[in-house]
Order: structure tokens, then sequence, then C-alpha cells
């Protein structure tokens, strides 16, 4: 179940990357269509940045013949460091949601802008942790994998958007 939920979070992180990273810099103006497009490809590049880490938990459950126990015990003690952080998030994003426009922009810089800064060293720390405590090649290496991939979709989708500009 916890391995479930980490992929829904990193697909929920993806979504929300290309939200950001369709975002314009001004408040006033509608760019409802782009940002839904945006995190269309968020979540389209998660799934293919997921790929290796999908195919390194295969090999090496293939490898064991079995033992998804310790990618369980991984995930819970991610979702450790993640769940609160995830829920703090959320709960911003909905009061964003709610807000007039000038409200966002400030719920933006006092909550939203420092989670963003965080979220690489949360999502890293989780994931050595997580290695460490399950004490598995295995483990480790789809951990490094899938927080490559959730760290590399935003500046990817960036990267993306100044070539279309």
């Amino acid at each position: 179940m916890s391995l479930a939920v980490l992929v829904l979070l990193g697909a929920l992180d993806a979504v929300f990357s290309g939200f950001r990273s369709a975002q314009g810099r001004s408040g006033m103006v509608d760019h409802t269509r782009g940002d839904r497009e945006g995190m269309v490809r968020g979540a389209g590049l998660f799934v293919l940045l997921s790929l290796p880490a999908l195919a390194a938990l295969a090999i090496d459950l293939l490898r064991r013949g079995g033992g998804i126990d310790a990618y369980g015990s991984a995930a819970d003690i991610f979702l450790l460091f993640i769940a609160p952080f995830a829920a703090i998030v959320l709960l911003a994003l909905a009061t964003y949601g709610l807000l007039r426009w000038e409200l966002r922009y400030l719920a933006s810089a006092v909550i939203l802008g420092p989670c963003t800064f965080l979220r690489p060293y949360v999502v890293s720390a989780a994931a050595v942790v997580a290695a460490v405590i399950a004490g598995e090649p295995g483990v480790a290496v789809t951990a490094a994998l899938a927080v490559v991939a959730v760290l590399a979709v935003e500046p990817l989708l960036d990267a993306l958007q100044r070539r279309r500009t």
C-alpha cells in the first residue's frame, strides 16, 4: 500500500511541477489552458522518467525471487518524511485554488515557495534514510532512481518551455 501511495504522491508532484512550469508571472493573466497542458506534460514526463526505477524494482524482485517486503518497509519509512510535507503542500494548494489572485500569490510566497525550495532536500533525505534502514542495495538503487525521476520533471519541463518560446 505504501508503494502505491508513494507512486501517487510522485505523480501528483509531477502534475504540480507541470503547473509551476506553465505558470506565468502575472496573476491577472488567465492561463488555465496552459496550466492544464503543463500538468498533463508533468504527469507524462513522470511516467517516462519513472521507468528506470520500475525496471530496477522489477529486476531486483526477479533476482531475489520475490521479497517485496524490503520495498514496503522502505516505502513506509519514506512516507514518514513525505506524508506531512505532502499534507502541508496539498492544504496550501487547496487554499491557493480558493483564493483571489492577490492572495494566491501571497500564499505562494509564504507557503508554496519555501516548500518548493525544501522539496529536493526532503525527498532526498527520505530516500537516504529509507535505503539505509532497508539495508538492501536494490532498494537504494530504486529509491535513488525514483528521486531523480521526481526531481527531474520540473527542470526538464522548464527547458522544454524555454525551447518553445
